[in-house]
């Protein structure tokens, strides 16, 4: 083989070992079987993040969807593509190394009847579902350790395989510190950290090193202004390594977008120990609770549609002239993250587009709407909460 077609061919990869910061709710086939890591919820996890990170960057009206589209097939692929055009460039791999999985239990047995964790995790215990019960969802421990693999598949030309390589690398750190995987991803189940790197110095020492990939912090300061100036550093590098045009949203984006205009993020609070995770879950979901409480009922679907509501087993639809069938999800993602020396800090990330698609202007919209700068307030009140300005 001569030695510069070995160049051409080389893969780019990267392994990042990640841990389990909260409960990860993955399954196969059955969503309430075996707990399963799932490459392909992940890999749909970083198409998410890496295409609220391109709308952003170039808009949500035809022509800017038109390159978030090409962006994210160029990573990704096409949706059901096989070989050749539609394949995905970069193949994401997850192996698990120490994870234990066990079936969700609420915690309202021997601590105060319905903990803030119950609150956010309510639909993945036992379901009374037309007379019979659903049994409870499988999930991953927290703390549970796997390695997530990115490398470009062989035989990809080496520019266009290192500009995906890449992209895919700067979705995995929106996920590891906006985003989550698996049900319940943005009520703080499913948060992911990275594990430092241990290296042992000449004198026997083990120093721990942060990871960073394309000058990107994979765990943040433990402060939350720092952590905020880190994430505020990141997200700017990003939004200028795809070239962001400046105020391409002048209109209320259709879908989730990482624009300074339309998406707020704040870092908060700042845990420790063995029980870090269920205090902070526990103090986001009694603080979730209380914000849906200020407002009435039907305001409530700001936070997702439709809205059910197990006490009196109803479901509130959206609004006329929305479809029945539309669903929603949460504009507000709410997500744990790993810090250098193990603690966790909170992340919250306000998406403000439209909240549904609608070709006509809808009063009920532009009301609802308007709750986008309650919410705000609101998480400004988070413990410790300090808003990241990026650019």
């Amino acid at each position: 083989m001569h030695h510069h077609d070995g160049q051409q061919q080389r893969a780019f990869q990267v392994r990042i070992p990640l841990r389990t910061v909260t409960p990860l709710f993955l399954a196969g086939a059955d969503p309430r079987g075996p707990a399963e890591l799932r490459a392909a919820s992940v890999r749909g996890a970083l198409r998410f993040w890496l295409r609220a990170l391109a709308g952003g960057c170039y808009g949500t009206d035809q022509a800017g969807l038109q390159q978030v589209r090409d962006l994210e097939t160029s990573v990704f692929g096409a949706a059901g593509g096989q070989q050749g055009v539609g394949a995905s460039k970069v193949v994401v791999s997850l192996a698990g190394q120490g994870l234990k999985t066990e079936s969700w239990q609420p915690l309202g047995q021997g601590r105060e009847p319905g903990s803030g964790i119950d609150y956010l995790y309510w639909s993945m215990g036992q379901l009374p579902v037309r007379g019979h019960r659903l049994p409870p969802k499988q999930y991953f421990s927290p703390d549970g350790r796997f390695t997530l693999t990115l490398a470009t598949r062989p035989g990809v030309e080496r520019t266009a395989a290192r500009d995906a390589f890449y992209h895919a690398v700067r979705a995995t750190w929106l996920l590891v510190h906006l985003g989550g995987v698996g049900a319940r991803a943005r009520r703080t189940a499913g948060s992911l950290g990275v594990e430092p790197e241990r290296r042992r110095t000449p004198d026997g020492t083990i120093r721990v090193l942060p990871v960073r990939h394309l000058d990107l912090p994979f765990q943040l300061s433990p402060r939350p202004a720092d952590a905020a100036r880190e994430l505020e550093a990141g997200l700017t590098l990003v939004r200028s390594r795809l070239e962001a045009l400046p105020a391409v949203n002048l209109q209320r984006p259709d879908f989730e977008v990482l624009d300074p205009d339309w998406c707020k993020i704040w870092v908060f609070g700042g845990w420790q120990g063995r029980d870090a995770w269920m205090e902070a879950v526990d103090t986001v979901g009694s603080w979730l609770r209380e914000i849906r409480g200020q407002l009435s009922t039907n305001e409530r679907i700001v936070f997702g549609m439709p809205l059910v509501i197990p006490q009196q087993r109803t479901t509130i639809e959206p609004p006329p002239p929305y479809t029945k069938v539309e669903r929603r999800m949460s504009p507000l993602w709410l997500t744990l993250t790993r810090t250098i020396d193990g603690s966790l800090l909170g992340v919250a990330t306000l998406f403000m587009s439209r909240l549904l698609d609608a070709r006509q202007e809808v009063p009920a919209e532009r009301q609802l709407e308007r709750h986008y700068e309650h919410i705000a307030g609101c998480v400004a009140s988070l413990p410790n909460a300090v808003e990241v300005r990026y650019e």
